[in-house]
């Protein structure tokens, strides 16, 4: 392991468990291929030290490992970008929404509605998102809004496409080659319950589904990843190194399609790849003030952010055990991110 001091992360993250912004965090750090940093503070629950080996919550920052899934198929001609959804998932057209892409799915420009509200099984919200119709207005392309629901379609044709449960398709072609045996997108009972019994599954304060069994074991392609902040930070890793997918696939999903679009529902400017945030005037997705133009990545739920920076080699994730408002995320982010860059020398 590099020897680098992070002084300046360090003290930001104890700087916000002394403002009371969370009551501990995780940070990974890797850089050039090697391992920086993988460390925590604080408490993972009450009178629960919060360690590297923690489970957490990666919530929205779950989304590119849901979009990569897809992208390995597309890397294998299963399917191509601008395939209306329908012609893969044949019920999706219902109400409006023939002529859905992927391509719409993957850059939030499909305006689909949000009908999966609470947990409910996977067929079930599957079937309701097919039912549900687009955003009244919307035309497929022509405009963007931050739209979590998509990815209940980009994990549907996961599972059609390859013949299992997206689950078990994560799980065999992502986690379990990369070296993730702790990460999951619905994680089973039984290991849901070993984990809790060694105290090893965080609960976010005063949020109250945050690590129980019904959340954790809920395998919504979303929000629904769980693990070591590490272990997310090492699959940024394992797409910088081109270890997961081809270099033409990892470059078209990290190009920009989307440049200076307004989104609708983030009420922000935003570039976005294809199920990558790749900077914006939203301040909850962005990687710091020096952060390159290529950097790319996802937030999760104001707790969480895990990027990859091309031009520095620079893999990175950081989970905050505290879940807090927007304003005080605009300032807990950039700030972190700002002393990791200059703690790393790349300021």
């Amino acid at each position: 392991m590099i020897s680098i001091d992070l002084a300046r992360a360090r003290a930001e993250l104890d700087r916000g468990i002394e403002l009371g912004w969370h009551v501990g965090a995780q940070l990974y750090v890797s850089l050039r291929g090697e391992t920086i940093a993988d460390f925590a503070v604080g408490e993972a629950r009450p009178g629960v030290e919060m360690t590297p080996t923690t489970l957490v919550e990666w919530g929205s920052a779950t989304k590119p490992v849901t979009c990569a899934a897809a992208a390995l198929l597309w890397q294998r001609g299963r399917f191509d970008l601008d395939d209306p959804v329908c012609r893969h998932i044949p019920e999706f057209a219902a109400n409006g929404k023939a002529a859905v892409t992927v391509r719409h799915l993957l850059t939030h420009t499909g305006g689909l509605t949000d009908p999966v509200q609470d947990v409910m099984p996977w067929g079930e919200a599957v079937a309701a998102v097919c039912h549900a119709p687009l955003l009244e207005g919307w035309v497929p392309g022509t405009r963007c809004a931050y739209n979590s629901v998509a990815m209940w379609a980009v994990a549907e044709l996961v599972a059609r496409l390859s013949g299992q449960p997206f689950a078990r398709f994560v799980r065999a072609e992502i986690f379990e080659p990369l070296g993730l045996f702790d990460s999951w997108i619905g994680m089973p009972v039984d290991v849901y319950r070993a984990y809790a019994e060694a105290k090893r599954v965080a609960a976010v304060p005063g949020v109250a589904d945050s690590g129980t069994e019904a959340w954790v074991t809920w395998g919504r392609p979303t929000g629904g990843g769980h693990g070591p902040i590490g272990q997310l930070g090492r699959f940024y890793a394992a797409l910088l190194e081109r270890r997961l997918l081809s270099p033409p696939v990892i470059e078209a999903m990290t190009t920009r399609h989307l440049c200076g679009v307004y989104d609708e529902r983030l009420r922000a400017t935003v570039d976005r790849g294809l199920g990558f945030m790749l900077g914006s005037s939203y301040p909850g997705h962005s990687y710091g003030p020096h952060a390159s133009r290529r950097a790319f990545g996802h937030g999760g739920r104001n707790w969480c952010e895990a990027f990859a920076d091309p031009e520095y080699g620079l893999a990175a994730a950081v989970y905050w055990n505290g879940r807090v408002d927007g304003d005080t995320h605009t300032e807990r982010q950039p700030a972190l991110l700002a002393a990791l860059y200059r703690d790393l020398g790349l300021a």
